[in-house]
């Protein structure tokens, strides 16, 4: 008997060459190692011919077939082979080998049923990919043909009817799905690698952002023992004015408001970095609970607050004090903070077993659900948005939780039985057994800056409006701020000089801009009931308030949300912290510039209505005169002197004038007060009428026009038609003098304008001057010279400006002057317009 043991290598080889199966080996390379001899023979090929050489450079696509993929999807097979070390069993492919050249060579049409299969060695490593096929081409084409061919053939139909095209298909889809299961696979490792990197990257910058608020935190808490020590010293003496003690504890309050911040930040990056430790001690925590509870007492007082403890006389616990001290200190802080005035607060401590349950209940708006996790979360707070009702850096409750699960306990927030929330937290009575030894209770020390943070913060959000003494004729100014001692500082900082307002909100502050009118509005931007840029929104829609002038503080530095105030209406930003004089500077700058304005304003209305008045009330005199003049020369020139002739012909000369300048400020004031009302205009027509109409006064002379084929505009076509008449006019009257008078009329485009010119080679201006012909009674020549009334250009000056244009004149002293005005262009849709209204 023969064991495989006795069995050589070549041995082995010969068995494999000789297997009944159509049998490839390939290396993880994909070239062939070895083969048995019936795929050789299926496959018309020679042993020593594919040996060591690539499977696709052996059996490729046909090239004839453009539909060809049997070469693809047996790489997309063998490729998972590779790759899930596990067999894949492939769809019938279409693989068409190869014809011996004695036999007419090119390609035989084959059909194949594979199957690839993995051999690993003991690391897992796949050395060789088994490549098992069976032909299948007659039974294709036995399906094709759908002819019976023997009574076999029959049978076997008959058989397998029922299961061919399932198989067939299921075979289709699974070739499918291992394509797409490979792709999948490659994209599966391509992001597992872009989220490790992710990973890493946000690790180090957590890694970081505790280092930094560590370092800072550090680097804080020198300066800030520097201004609390002295400022309590001078405290003390008691020789100081009442005003300067008031300044003294608004930076003792702050300063202690801001070490409460450095704290959490230090104990939020030792937490972080686990370095946070517990120092038991054996206290009564219901004395701990009583001393920091009785802090809140005058709050409570002055707020009219029902605030009751339910503690047990003695209540022995194993805890950090200080630790526990600041879970019992935040729990309560924020209990005031959201309950409201006349509300309920309630503290209990009760124990059951080994636990020690401590419950903060009160009737405040409570915590959405939704929310009820997250306010746990650093920087989290439980009002989001600009219109919290507190500050804070939203740490507090995420110490204290991470307080509570150092001690092996648990926190959540509950719906209370008093209506609002209920703060929950279970701690074990008795320190583990691992802990360190238990030591003295310590003192409360490391408890003063949140305790005086906190209690301040209480005390100082009472809401209060208030203002100063009237003083007539002084600017009027809002102050709307939350923050009381930030108010007070403002009010003192702009007392002197403005007459002030006060309130504590934006609900507040709309309804007192409303009531006052202000001529400035100070603001800040986060506040309770509705914030800052939230009541500028609400005061924009208010016409009489849209020359109020705003002006924001705020410590938000991001550039993009000044940007978007500054868009919805606000006029200035100062960031705090910020200068007395420079909040001055500003309030002063905005109040004088809306003084001003109303004043420009007023006078404009009051110059428009006597221009007006007067030139309604002198039109019917000088139209009497007119007539009567008429009359009289018509009837009774014969009979007059010529000196009489001369002095009535001068007087009729001065009517006429005074007709015209009377026409031309009537035509100026309607020009601001009538709706223009726009068509698509013909340019050129427009200005050979314009042309038509001028010449008429000018009939003793010739002039020589060059026109420009203009563009079209949309206008007002009768105040459209006074500019060209006027500017015709003036190049017309200007040019008179000269022996040939030459006006040339044309346009220019430029930057979506089109540029419309008159220009003559007249009399021309001083350019120095270019700047006053466009205003009212503005002249360069004297009446004897060249008439007119000093209207018309300011006449083209406010049509063209109401048109959304400029007008622009340039000259030289007798070289002539080219007078322009702009118009925005019109779009292809606007001039193949089927409605245009050509005036």
């Amino acid at each position: 008997m023969i064991n495989s043991t006795d069995l050589n290598q070549g041995e082995y080889r010969l068995i494999f060459e000789s297997l009944p199966g159509l049998y490839l080996i390939l290396i993880p390379d994909l070239r062939i190692v070895a083969v048995s001899e019936s795929y050789l023979k299926a496959t018309n090929t020679k042993r020593d011919e594919i040996l060591g050489r690539g499977i696709f450079d052996v059996f490729p696509d046909n090239p004839s077939d453009p539909n060809a993929d049997g070469a693809g999807n047996l790489y997309a097979s063998l490729l998972l082979v590779l790759k899930e070390k596990a067999p894949n069993t492939m769809a019938v492919q279409k693989y068409d080998v190869r014809r011996p050249e004695s036999e007419g060579g090119g390609f035989e049409e084959k059909y194949w049923s594979p199957m690839n299969s993995p051999i690993c060695n003991e690391k897992g490593e796949v050395v060789y990919i088994i490549h098992k096929v069976e032909e299948v081409t007659e039974f294709v084409r036995l399906k094709n043909k759908g002819k019976e061919q023997n009574k076999l053939t029959e049978e076997l139909r008959n058989l397998t009817a029922s299961m061919e095209t399932e198989i067939y298909q299921r075979a289709q889809e699974i070739q499918n799905n291992n394509k797409k299961l490979l792709k999948l696979n490659e994209e599966l490792t391509q992001r597992e690698k872009e989220i490790q990197e992710v990973y890493k990257r946000l690790f180090d910058m957590d890694r970081l952002k505790s280092q930094f608020f560590a370092n800072v935190s550090h680097e804080l808490r020198t300066p800030l023992t520097l201004i609390i020590g002295p400022t309590r010293t001078l405290l003390k003496d008691q020789k100081i004015s009442s005003a300067q003690r008031t300044f003294l504890e608004t930076i003792e309050r702050n300063s202690y408001t801001l070490l409460k911040h450095v704290n959490d930040l230090l104990d939020l990056s030792k937490l972080e970095a686990g370095k946070m430790t517990l120092r038991y001690s054996n206290v009564n925590l219901s004395d701990v609970i009583r001393d920091i509870a009785a802090h809140f007492n005058s709050v409570a007082e002055e707020r009219n607050i029902d605030f009751t403890l339910i503690l047990p006389k003695d209540f022995p616990i194993q805890v950090d004090v200080p630790k526990v001290e600041r879970i019992v200190l935040n729990l309560i802080s924020n209990a005031f903070k959201f309950v409201p005035d006349s509300g309920k607060i309630h503290c209990t401590l009760k124990s059951e077993g080994p636990i020690a349950f401590i419950y903060v209940a009160d009737n405040g708006p409570g915590v959405p659900i939704h929310l009820r996790d997250q306010i746990f979360e650093k920087f989290r707070q439980g009002e989001e948005g600009d219109s919290r009702s507190f500050g804070g850096t939203g740490l507090g409750l995420a110490i204290a939780k991470e307080f509570v699960n150092l001690h092996f306990g648990s926190i959540g927030v509950f719906d209370s039985f008093l209506g609002g929330a209920l703060f929950k937290v279970q701690i074990p009575i008795y320190a583990p057994i691992q802990a360190e030894e238990i030591q003295k209770p310590v003192g409360t020390e490391e408890l003063i800056p949140a305790l005086m943070s906190d209690i301040n913060e209480l005390k100082k959000n009472k809401i209060e409006t208030k203002g100063s003494s009237t003083i007539y004729n002084r600017p009027k100014v809002l102050i709307v701020e939350d923050n009381a001692e930030m108010r007070n500082y403002i009010f003192d900082t702009l007392s002197s000089d403005f007459n002030l307002w006060v309130v504590s909100n934006g609900k507040q502050g709309l309804e007192k801009a409303i009531l006052e009118k202000p001529d400035v509005i100070v603001t800040d931007i986060m506040m309770p009931v509705m914030s800052g840029d939230q009541m500028v929104k609400e005061i924009r829609k208010i016409p009489e308030l849209s020359g109020t002038y705003i002006l924001f503080l705020s410590a938000k530095s991001d550039q993009n949300f000044r940007i978007k105030l500054l868009q919805e209406g606000a006029q200035d930003y100062l960031i705090k912290p910020f200068t007395p004089e420079e909040l001055v500077i500003k309030v002063h700058n905005f109040a004088v510039l809306k003084k001003t304005i109303e004043a420009l304003e007023t006078a404009n209305r009051d110059m428009e209505s006597f221009s007006y008045s007067v030139s309604h009330d002198l039109r019917a005199p000088i139209l009497g005169i007119e007539g009567f003049l008429q009359i009289v020369l018509e009837d009774f020139s014969e009979t007059m002197d010529s000196e009489a002739l001369r002095l009535l012909k001068t007087v009729q000369k001065n009517a006429f004038y005074m007709d015209n300048l009377i026409q031309d400020l009537l035509n100026f004031h309607k020009i601001s007060k009538i709706d223009l009302n726009t068509r698509i205009v013909d340019m050129n027509k427009m200005v050979e009428e314009a042309i038509a109409t001028v010449l008429q006064n000018y009939p003793k002379k010739s002039y020589s026009f060059q026109v420009t084929e203009l563009p079209n505009a949309l206008a007002n076509g009768s105040a459209l038609k006074q500019v060209w008449v006027n500017l015709i006019s003036n190049a017309v009257k200007y040019s008179s003098t000269r022996e040939h008078s030459m006006i040339e009329i044309g346009f220019e485009e430029i930057d979506g304008f089109n540029i419309y010119f008159v220009e003559d080679n007249g009399v021309g201006f001083n350019k120095t001057y270019s700047n006053k012909l466009f205003k009212v009674f503005q002249r360069l020549h004297t009446q004897e010279e060249f008439e007119g009334t000093g209207v018309g250009l300011a006449i083209v000056a406010r049509i063209i400006q109401r048109h959304g244009g400029q007008v622009f004149a340039e000259g030289e002293v007798n070289k002539g002057s080219k007078f322009s005005f702009t118009l925005p262009k019109l779009s292809e849709n606007e001039n193949i317009y089927e409605g245009v209204i050509k005036v």
